[in-house]
């Protein structure tokens, strides 16, 4: 199917640019491309790659995966407090860096991403992608907050999740919230999982945030 007689995906000219991605935005086989997936920021080392730009097939509207060094985790560049190692991105097509909780008591992890990226009039889910290892701790009856404060929005999407008893050794998908996007949005959303009380806490894997067009009944 030629170009020409397909409509380009929401504000993808100034997303492959900010994005510094090396994806021609003019060639043949370019939806087939953006509904696989490509990374951003190509032109740096595998290391920096950190957020994946792709669009759903069904609803024809972006999508992002924000991995977990694009994401800013208090003293997460502290080897006493976290570790940093490889992982096969959930579908499997390269390896990424997570981020695996040593021991805080802080934990305050979060991101700002700019609204006009979503596509409008869609339904958008906001989820972090979490692993609790065997052994962790800190976690049982101290549920974290998950927060999102979307731009023009009166109110903040906030609920509570009791991470221990999530599978251990498996990615889980914890949602945080759902909304409506509209074309008026400009600014960033604020995503957000924190726990702030005095108790240690370990065992618990970041892999990314997932930001992806749902279809509401």
């Amino acid at each position: 199917m030629a170009l020409a007689q397909v409509q380009l995906p929401h504000n993808l000219h100034a997303i492959l640019k900010e994005g510094d991605s090396q994806t021609d935005a003019s060639c043949d086989n370019l939806i087939e491309q953006l509904q696989g997936g490509i990374f951003l920021n190509q032109n740096k080392l595998a290391s920096d790659i950190f957020i994946k730009f792709w669009v759903d097939r069904l609803l024809c509207a972006n999508a992002f995966d924000i991995h977990a060094r694009g994401l800013s985790i208090a003293w997460g560049d502290d080897k006493r407090y976290w570790n940093w190692t490889y992982k096969p991105d959930t579908q499997g097509c390269v390896q990424v860096e997570v981020a695996e909780l040593l021991n805080v008591c802080w934990l305050d992890v979060s991101k700002k991403f700019p609204a006009k990226n979503l596509t409008p009039g869609v339904f958008y889910q906001v989820s972090f992608v979490l692993m609790m290892k065997n052994g962790e701790y800190g976690f049982a009856n101290h549920p974290v907050n998950l927060k999102l404060v979307i731009p023009n929005y009166q109110e903040t999407i906030e609920r509570k999740e009791d991470l221990s008893k999530l599978p251990k050794n498996k990615w889980s998908e914890v949602r945080i919230g759902e909304f409506l996007t509209s074309c008026n949005m400009t600014g960033d959303m604020e995503i957000s999982m924190f726990e702030h009380e005095s108790q240690w806490k370990s065992g618990l894997v970041v892999d990314k945030i997932v930001i992806r067009p749902v279809r509401k009944n």
